[in-house]
This record gives structure tokens, C-alpha cells and sequence, in this order.
């Protein structure tokens, strides 16, 4: 999260265990910025477009990129100071960035709040609910001196206001993984991130199972285990038996993870065709069982047995997909992508500043297909326009797909409305698939090429300066879902809030950039003197 992170892990001119300090990696900066973008959209209320985030189609999500580019930049920044100047210094420079991070954490929480006060307050949002209801903030006006000693000790720690607070037990850790690094190695540093990773998960397992028979003795075993280490289940409010949604000490695993490539303690993963296709069956063979849309039977019909194994199975396997203690199959889940990105953008993110081959246009039987694929699925990705904008068009449709289609196939072709979502996707891959074949080789290059050029620098921007971002992020999520229960949410709403919502990251990112670059310390050039004002110089 900080923005004075440097050369990446893997260079072989680096000490390692000392990370260089002279080239920017493109690719921490990026992808931290995308994540920005992602949290930004996930936070906003009513949000149709969290549909189509990557956290819907996998285990991991912009969470994860957050955390782990945390990690590596954090190596980055401050495993120099360890290295070189040694443990105490690297330690007291760890004390003043978590103190840094702890009034972040205030301030974003004193400053979303009392926003959805204000807007409660003056009746100018949606009067079915209170905005102080979501997130829960409720508390801090009713019981306030609770809520305000439970906010300074963090141990009043609402959803939506977790990550700053897990990062912050988690930097805390660094100091005491150096000193671990310094008496025992690489090895035990392995060692004791994994055993911190699975006794918090033995506590979240013990926190929330009703019935650990139901693994015979086994699991009374595991309650046990974990019913002991329970201190790792962090009180998340003074009122009730609510705990951390972020866990730290799970989440240190994927955290530390990107630590220890930063400090080049792990070595960059080969470029290979086997690793790619793993890790690509991987983040396929997930998708069922992370997209709603499949694990809830909204595709597959319930008497499948296809559809019972995927539900049942997810049910299963919940420990180690869950997202409080960072589950095996999440982190694994995560590892897959990022290797997959990490390839994607060529070595050191050459292709970030290149940009990327285009693909050329389908041949004339897939573009007919494409064709064809589109025309049929218009009517079930615009049917609420139709209804409004062309009446006629609607009754036309109704008559076809009911008492004509009926008459030929006894049945109609009307799909179940939660069933549309896969209609849509193959919609928009006609749409873009025909549109690609369209523009020419030429706009392909410029899309592939130019715009990604002039894009990526705005987006490392956004990834330099995250935490600053970050904190406009939870505000401006929430306002923007006021924003949008004023104008009402319709298909140019959505566009508008968001790139609204983007341009306001965007601007804060510039904006922190220039502050930081102190330009009150740069001398102002002197006017330039005119030949014809310029007075001679009296001989002397």
C-alpha cells in the first residue's frame, strides 16, 4: 500500500534478501490499481455490476490483488530498511506506517459515517432505509461511547471498514517474520506463516461449526484444537459475539506470500506451457462452484445430478473456500490467476507499455454464427426496452415465442428470467466478436496497442498511491449507491456513476502524486527578460 515500492523480485543483478530501490515494477502498480476499481465497484450498494466482477466467477477477488500487492510493496519499501540499517530501525519505521494506517482507518470510518448520518439526517436519500443500516453504524450513535472506545482499540470493527485494521495486525507481524528470517531462514518463515494460516482457520472452523460430531472424532478433535486457539477470532464489535471478517492471521498467508517474493526470498514461478494449462483448468473447473448463477440451480435444472453435486459439494468444501480465513482452494484460487495475469503481461510487464498482439477477425463462418447467436438473443437481453420503447415490437414477440412456438414445438421459448445471465454473456460475445471483425486491423492494433499505452499509466497512478485511494474509496462507494437511489439505476446511471466513481479515484491519485512531490519546494523560474526591456550594463 505504500507508494515508495520499487524493483521487482527476480532481478539477478539484486542481493537477495535485499530488494533494489532503483526501477518501478509496472505490474505491482497496475494490478493494485485494477484492484482499486474492483473494490470500488464491489462496495457500491445495489450494484448490478458486481455481477460481472471476477469474485463472481472464482474463490479470490480484488481483496486478494489488494492484499498481496501489499505485500510485495511492503517488502519493497521496507525490507531495505532491514537489511541495511538493521532490525530496530526496520521495526520503528513498521511503528510509523501503522500509525499512518491507524489514522486512515479512523478517519475513513469517522468520515463514511457521518455521511450517511447527514444524508438520514436531512431526508434526502431513500426513505425505505436508513443509510446508517448498511454498513452497520447504527451503534456509534446509539452507543456511542461504546462504539468510540471499541473504534480506538479496534475492537468495534463493522463490515466494510476491515481491511485497514487487518492490514494493520498484519504489518505488525513483519518485524517478528524479519527476526525470524534473521535466527532460522527462509524455512521457518514458510513454517510459521503456514501454521498461523491453519490455526486460524482450526478457530474460524471451531467459531462456527454446530456440530463437530458430524466429522465423528475427527472433528471433535479439530473443535478441540481449535476452541483453544479461539484468541485468533478478533471481537469485531463490544455489543455482541461478532468477530473480524478479515482474519488476520489467515490472511497473513497470501499477505506474506507476496512478501517474501518481493524480498526475493521465493524465486519467480517458470513460464511454461503445464504450469499455464493448470493453472487454467483450475480457474475453470471453479467457476460452478463460485458462480451463483450454477451453485444456486438458476442454469441447471434441480433434478440433475450434476446440479446436485455442484451445490452439495460447494456445501462441503466451504472451509476451504471461505473468504474470513483465506480458505486453501481461495489461495490456490488466487495463486492460479495471478500466475495467469504474470504471464499475460510478458516479462517484467513489457506488455503493459508495449501493449498486446491483436487478435485477428474470426473467419466468415464464425462471424455468421456470431451473427446469428446475436440476432437470436436480442430479444432476452433488451425485453424491459422493448416493453417501454416499442409496444408493438413486445406484442410481436409474445405472440411468436408463446402461442406460435407452442403450436411447433409444444412448448413456449420464454426463459425463466434468473436464466437470462447466460444469454446475455453469449450476447455480448457475438456483439464483440462482430464488432472486432468491423473496425479493421488497424483500430485492433490501436486498441491493442495505443490505448492500452495510454491507459496503464493512469492505472499504475491509481495503484502508486492505493492507500490514499483506498480511503476515498469506502465514502465515494457508498455515496454513489446515493447516487444512484436519487437518479434511479437504469443503464446510463450505471455508466454514469461509475465513471463518475472511477474519475474521482483517478483524480485523487493525481492528486496525492503532486502533493507528495512537494511542489511548493520547487524554485519558480525566473520570467523570461525580453531583448527589448533588457537596461545595458554601465561600464565600469
Amino acid at each position: 500500500m505504500t507508494s515508495n515500492s520499487a524493483a521487482p523480485a527476480g532481478n539477478a543483478a539484486d542481493v537477495p534478501g535485499t530488494p533494489a530501490t532503483k526501477v518501478r515494477d509496472p505490474r505491482l502498480d497496475f494490478f493494485r490499481g485494477v484492484a482499486m476499481f474492483i473494490i470500488l465497484l464491489a462496495h457500491t450498494p445495489g450494484n448490478a455490476w458486481t455481477l460481472w466482477i471476477p469474485a463472481r466467477f472464482g474463490f479470490s477477488d480484488g481483496a486478494d490483488i489488494f492484499v498481496f500487492c501489499s505485500g510485495m510493496a511492503s517488502a519493497l519499501a521496507f525490507g531495505a530498511i532491514f537489511a541495511k540499517r538493521g532490525w530496530w530501525l526496520g521495526a520503528a519505521r513498521i511503528a510509523h506506517r501503522i500509525w499512518q494506517v491507524y489514522w486512515a482507518h479512523i478517519c475513513v470510518f469517522l468520515v463514511t459515517a457521518i455521511m450517511l448520518f447527514t444524508i438520514d439526517h436531512l431526508g434526502i436519500g431513500n426513505k425505505d432505509t436508513p443509510y446508517i443500516t448498511s454498513p452497520y453504524v447504527v451503534p456509534f450513535f446509539n452507543e456511542t461511547g461504546e462504539a468510540m472506545l471499541g473504534l480506538l482499540t479496534l475492537t468495534y470493527v463493522p463490515g466494510l471498514f476491515d481491511i485497514l485494521p487487518m492490514y494493520i495486525v498484519i504489518l505488525a507481524m513483519i518485524p517478528a517474520l524479519m527476526f525470524i528470517h534473521r535466527i532460522a531462514g527462509v524455512p521457518a518463515v514458510l513454517a510459521a506463516m503456514a501454521l498461523l494460516w491453519l490455526g486460524s482457520n482450526l478457530a474460524g472452523w471451531a467459531y462456527q461449526v454446530d456440530d463437530p460430531a458430524v466429522l465423528g472424532g475427527l472433528g471433535s478433535f479439530i473443535y478441540s484444537v481449535g476452541s483453544t486457539l479461539d484468541f485468533l477470532n478478533l471481537p469485531s464489535n463490544p455489543f455482541g459475539n461478532g468477530r473480524w471478517f478479515f482474519n488476520p492471521f489467515a490472511w497473513q498467508l497470501i499477505f506474506f506470500t507476496g512478501f517474501c517474493f518481493g524480498m526475493k526470498w521465493l524465486p519467480a514461478p517458470p513460464v511454461n506451457r503445464t504450469l499455464i494449462i493448470i493453472a487454467a483448468t483450475y480457474v475453470i473447473l471453479v467457476i460452478p462452484f463460485a458462480w451463483f448463477k450454477i451453485h444456486r440451480g438458476l442454469y441447471l435444472p434441480d433434478d440433475w445430478a450434476i446440479q446436485n453435486f455442484i451445490e452439495e459439494t460447494r456445501a462441503a468444501i466451504r472451509p476451504l473456500w471461505w473468504k474470513t480465513e483465506q480458505g486453501a482452494l481461495r489461495y490456490l484460487h488466487f495463486l492460479a490467476v495471478a500466475y495467469l495475469a504474470w504471464v499475460a503481461v510478458g516479462p517484467m510487464g513489457a506488455r503493459l507499455s508495449t501493449g498486446f498482439r491483436a487478435p485477428g477477425a474470426v473467419g466468415r463462418f464464425g462471424l455468421i454464427i456470431a451473427a446469428v447467436v446475436f440476432v437470436a438473443t436480442i430479444p432476452y437481453n433488451y425485453v424491459e426496452w422493448i416493453m417501454v420503447y416499442a409496444p408493438p415490437l413486445n406484442d410481436f414477440i409474445v405472440w411468436l415465442f408463446d402461442p406460435v412456438a407452442t403450436s411447433i414445438f409444444g412448448t413456449n421459448l420464454f426463459a425463466d428470467p434468473e436464466k437470462i445471465g447466460m444469454l446475455q454473456i453469449a450476447h455480448g460475445l457475438a456483439a464483440i466478436v462482430l464488432i472486432w471483425a468491423a473496425i479493421g486491423p488497424e483500430r485492433r492494433h490501436w486498441m491493442t496497442h495505443d490505448l492500452v499505452q495510454r491507459v496503464v499509466p493512469v492505472v499504475r497512478k491509481v495503484g502508486t498511491q492505493s492507500l490514499a485511494v483506498f480511503m476515498l474509496s469506502i465514502p465515494l462507494s457508498r455515496f454513489n449507491g446515493f447516487l444512484l437511489d436519487l437518479i434511479g439505476r437504469e443503464w446510463w446511471s450505471w455508466w454514469l456513476v461509475h465513471m463518475w466513481g472511477a474519475a474521482c479515484l483517478i483524480a485523487c491519485a493525481y492528486f496525492v502524486g503532486w502533493i507528495k512531490g512537494q511542489p511548493w519546494r520547487v524554485p519558480r523560474k525566473p520570467a523570461p527578460v525580453s531583448a527589448s526591456s533588457a537596461k545595458p550594463v554601465p561600464a565600469q
